[in-house]
């Protein structure tokens, strides 16, 4: 197997392919679409739009003195964002068969492309919904450098997962089945709709947080929403207005920053190695 350095000199000389792959992303999705483009930014509203009615107006899903649809956008364009990722990449390899077995090119730049595209996507939603979160959270200028951190550890944790599942599914095409249950049940395994504090104020429920921390999404979920939104605090059942005000958009403390590298360096490295090693086979398999 071909060394960090070298596989990373190989990706650098095919940079121009990879900025075709890309390219080629962003222009199919939403060929022939009437909006284009505007669905990135449309899309993110319309869901916030219709989580906030089902689970903060319906349901009365517990969530204190805050804002549900702000909190909601910060944890679900990074959950969307992994996501559509993971699940494009997972069948990247076999889609990918004609070129493949075509053309040598280092075969990390097909999930390289889709992770970046989709980082296109979650930019421009991230700049759909920057009034809202503004009007509602405040502007902290000081916490950009953070955010910019924040993107690239969860591209990082992004990028390992997808090329592991683009690997995998090539030997067990079931994967591209079950990858759809799979995903549901990661996000609502992951506190998107709900706080890590809503649990923490249920029976039994710093045992509930624990499990739900074994989830790393849960991690990157907390990290936007601490920088996004802020702090969800427990729910005071007492206070008809729900308690204290949630506090506004911080730096997430230093527990939260070590998780989140630690497993954006743990997913690429188990994902670089499952690819480089099965890379060799994908002609003959697919």
């Amino acid at each position: 197997m071909s060394t960090p350095t070298a596989v990373a000199s190989e990706v650098w000389q095919s940079r121009d392919l990879l900025r075709n792959l890309i390219s080629k992303e962003l222009k199919v999705r939403y060929k022939g679409s009437v909006l284009g483009f505007a669905w990135s930014l449309v899309t993110p509203l319309l869901m916030a739009a219709v989580f906030t009615v089902v689970f903060a107006t319906f349901l009365r899903v517990p969530f204190g003195n805050g804002n549900f649809t702000v909190f909601f956008l910060a944890g679900y364009l990074v959950w969307q964002f992994f996501q559509n990722s993971v699940t494009a990449s997972a069948g990247s390899i076999i889609g990918n068969g004609p070129l493949i077995s075509k053309v040598y090119f280092p075969r990390e730049l097909i999930p390289f492309s889709l992770v970046i595209s989709q980082g296109v996507h979650l930019l421009l939603a991230l700049l759909a919904v920057t009034p809202l979160i503004l009007y509602y959270r405040g502007f902290h200028p000081q916490l950009l450098p953070a955010i910019v951190a924040a993107l690239l550890l969860i591209s990082v944790f992004t990028a390992g997962v997808s090329m592991l599942f683009g690997a995998l599914t090539v030997k067990f095409r079931d994967l591209l089945e079950l990858l759809q249950v799979m995903m549901m049940t990661w996000f609502y395994l992951t506190p998107v709709i709900y706080s890590i504090e809503t649990i923490r104020g249920l029976e039994n429920g710093e045992r509930w947080v624990d499990v739900l921390r074994l989830n790393p999404m849960t991690w990157f979920a907390e990290l936007f929403h601490t920088l996004l939104y802020g702090i969800a605090l427990p729910i005071d059942p007492g206070d008809p207005t729900g308690g204290v005000p949630h506090p506004p958009p911080t730096i997430p403390d230093l527990a939260t920053w070590l998780w989140c590298l630690g497993w954006a360096v743990f997913a690429f490295t188990v994902g670089y190695v499952v690819f480089r090693r099965s890379a060799s086979s994908f002609v003959k398999e697919i």
